[in-house]
């Protein structure tokens, strides 16, 4: 299970600049319905995007569906994501799509 607190303290102790959205985020405004994920917005300056890798690399993120150690969290591998969905959202598809 995701350990919320170590994961939300690890982010802010490194000075990330994120907003929490999902499940966690109205479970925090009331809602009953509970979610085992954590969903985050962070901003995309590469300054914060270090400051998110150094933040959460110890915890070894994945990508979901992805293939056990395929993904890889540094800022090459960031950039390549934004690259795909820039790439993706210019020919008017759906930046989450496959």
């Amino acid at each position: 299970m995701i350990q919320f607190r170590t994961l939300l303290c690890a982010l802010h102790s490194n000075g990330v600049a994120f907003v929490i959205i999902g499940g966690v985020a109205g479970t925090l405004h009331g809602s009953a319905r509970v979610t085992y994920d954590l969903d985050v917005v962070y901003e995309r300056s590469p300054d914060n995007l270090k400051r998110m890798v150094a933040a959460l690399r110890p915890y070894e993120p994945y990508l979901r569906g992805a293939p056990p150690r395929v993904f890889r969290l540094d800022l090459e591998a960031i950039a390549e994501l934004e690259t795909i969905k820039e790439e993706r959202q210019s020919e008017g598809s759906p930046p989450n799509s496959r």
